[in-house]
């Protein structure tokens, strides 16, 4: 990155309030592909550690062959990687958040150090009501590339949704080149594609091809979690 992209970055970082905690995950899987994705990813990683205020951005990695008891504990597959975990394990990025998905990946950073998610009020109460009753677990599965420059804000809105759930919501982000097994399970042929699945599910649904309206994400997540009855 260049220095007026670096001070950008760093200025955005600044509005920092809490430490944010990142769990990175890499491993032998990686250095299996043409490209080793863990490299650039950590190199973003340190970056972004260097440019937000001391002590704001703690960044835990582990390594698969070294520490498999993480990547159980988060319920990751080894060949999962590389893989980023924010706000407890409720928002995951499987594959490195580059190209355009990094302006998505700071502001979510910055996001949750702040608490301001952006959502509307409704959502927000709705959300939190989620936590507190029996709904199911849902995860929302956001399909991205790097190139792609509306995924940012469906990556964005779901991770947001996933921090103002309290977990019970679930932001799976997959960049599609690195899972193509994903993708290819939901037949994407576009991006951002959008599906969810309940946790008693297999596989789940493509419900949004496109950034989904915030309305229409809230009434799909309270369909699959039970809290309404699908129409």
């Amino acid at each position: 990155m260049d220095d007026d992209t670096k001070a950008t970055i760093k200025e955005i970082l600044s509005q920092m309030v809490n430490p944010v905690t990142a769990e990175f995950f890499v491993g032998a899987a990686c250095k299996e592909r043409d490209t080793n994705w863990c490299v650039p990813t950590q190199e973003l990683l340190d970056l972004l550690v260097e440019l937000a205020p001391p002590g704001k951005l703690i960044v835990n990695k582990h390594a698969y062959e070294e520490d498999k008891a993480s990547f159980d504990k988060f319920g990751l597959a080894g060949n999962r990687v590389p893989a980023i975990l924010l706000d407890g394990g409720s928002i995951r990025y499987v594959g490195a958040p580059l190209g355009e998905e990094v302006r998505a990946f700071i502001e979510t950073i910055t996001r949750l150090s702040t608490g301001k998610t952006g959502l509307r009020q409704k959502t927000k109460e709705t959300l939190s009501k989620l936590n507190e009753s029996q709904a199911k677990k849902v995860e929302v599965i956001t399909v991205v590339t790097p190139s792609c420059p509306y995924c940012p804000y469906a990556v964005l809105l779901a991770n947001m949704f996933a921090h103002d759930s309290g977990g019970k919501v679930i932001a799976l982000n997959v960049e599609a080149y690195e899972a193509p097994d994903i993708a290819d399970a939901y037949s994407v042929s576009a991006v951002p594609t959008v599906a969810l699945r309940a946790v008693d599910q297999e596989v789940g649904n493509v419900e949004f091809v496109g950034v989904p309206p915030e309305a229409e994400l809230l009434k799909k997540v309270l369909e699959y979690s039970g809290a309404e009855p699908s129409q």
